[in-house]
């Protein structure tokens, strides 16, 4: 029964910390887009 509990800790906690990373990238692509869009609206009114 050792082996399984420690199998089934193992997977949980890497369910975690990828579930972590994709938050991480999810925030971090949104952020990119963010900042891609004001950029673009800055050089926008800048020519203008």
């Amino acid at each position: 029964m050792g082996v399984l509990r420690a199998i089934g800790v193992v997977l949980i906690v890497a369910w975690l910390v990828l579930w972590l990373f994709v938050k991480i990238t999810f925030a971090a692509i949104h952020l990119l887009v963010l900042i891609g869009i004001a950029m673009l609206v800055i050089g926008f009114l800048k020519r203008a």
